[in-house]
């Protein structure tokens, strides 16, 4: 999945070596915005030469990996269509919460946007797929399928929305932290109360599990988990370290029992509105910026392993074993979707065989 870093502006390399102000990315509620205390300035670019101008709106700091990707797909795009296509980039919510800059992308406001697939449900039922427990094998995996034939089953259900999928970015997988003792096994999710985003599947995960699920807003969750109004929540590590939860957490479990992403979206209209050329283009850089986006997503992910190492947080890995009776235990969620999801059915069967 390595490829070649081809050139990057100054501001990428800036923030990437400083690894400074990470912001989390949005993972609930599609109200919710993840605003990061600093100013981070709009990367707007000079657009009076240029036949079309995309403005691409995300809720994410600028030196996260998707928030890289973005700058990344902007200079590579203006590059490649030697300035026929300008891309102002509005990061850290400043244009809205993901669900916003989404509605906002099919009244023709906005232009592009990478929001967490938890977010889209409310537009496409059919992405609560991503909610199952123990959806993919491996990173691997997610990227074939995502970045392939279930990306394009899911975008068929965007267009009618007006939006198209140009590729699938990683967000990583999600883990178990709580405060209550070690979960080695499945036993020991009994009674425990775990925080989950508003969406019934993972509710009906956490119940299947022997836990309680509890609905709590992202922006409250670090006091939520400190208070002890809940004992523990689910999230990649990317969340869990850059907002610092790990610090109102006494355990964590390595469970890669659920996957988090950020399908690449433009305008369906706007998509229409450039010529052949352009569009080929656009779609080529996307799927260039979607393979470069997993590898720094996959490097951060070490960075964040080394950040927990290095706390006083207490580490548990899941066996092959243990991780099975967590995947067995979680096999009606399926039956859920398959039930209340139109195409339900075909969409589970794309990815299990």
């Amino acid at each position: 999945m390595k490829i070649s870093f081809l050139n990057r502006s100054w501001v990428i390399a800036l923030l990437f070596i400083s690894g400074c102000g990470i912001a989390s990315e949005e993972v609930v509620v599609p109200e919710e915005t993840d605003n990061n205390e600093e100013n981070v300035e709009t990367s707007e670019v000079d657009t009076s030469n240029s036949e079309y101008t995309i403005q691409f709106a995300h809720v994410v700091n600028p030196s996260t990996a998707k928030g890289q990707a973005a700058e990344y797909f902007a200079d590579r795009l203006e590059e490649e269509t030697e300035g026929r296509i300008a891309v102002n980039v509005y990061p850290d919510s400043q244009l809205g919460s993901d669900r916003e800059i989404t509605e906002q992308m099919q009244t023709g406001t906005i232009e592009m946007n990478a929001p967490f697939t938890g977010v889209l449900p409310s537009f496409v039922p059919q992405f609560q797929v991503y909610d199952l427990p123990y959806l993919f094998e491996d990173r691997d995996h997610a990227f074939e399928l995502s970045n392939g034939e279930l990306g394009e089953v899911l975008n068929e259900y965007l267009l009618e929305q007006g939006l198209r999928t140009l590729g699938f970015w990683d967000g990583g997988f999600k883990q178990l932290t709580n405060s209550v003792r070690p979960i080695e096994s499945l036993e020991d999710m009994q009674g425990l109360t775990m925080r989950a985003s508003q969406s019934p599947l993972l509710i009906s995960q956490f119940r299947a599990w022997g836990a309680n699920g509890e609905s709590v807003d992202f922006s409250e969750l670090y006091t939520s988990l400190e208070q002890g109004t809940v004992d523990g929540q689910e999230n990649p590590l990317s969340n869990i370290v850059s907002q610092n939860l790990y610090e109102a957490q006494s355990y964590i479990t390595y469970s890669d029992h659920g996957y988090m992403g950020y399908p690449l979206l433009i305008s369906e209209t706007f998509f229409q509105e450039l010529p052949t050329d352009l569009q080929e283009i656009v779609v080529s850089v996307a799927d260039e910026t979607s393979e470069w986006q997993w590898d720094i997503s996959e490097e951060s992910e070490q960075e964040y392993m080394q950040t927990l190492e290095e706390s006083s947080i207490e580490i548990h890995t899941l066996s092959d074993e243990e991780r099975e009776a967590f995947r067995d235990a979680g096999l009606s969620i399926y039956d859920q979707y398959r039930d209340s999801i139109e195409g339900g059915d075909e969409i589970i069967d794309l990815i299990e065989n």
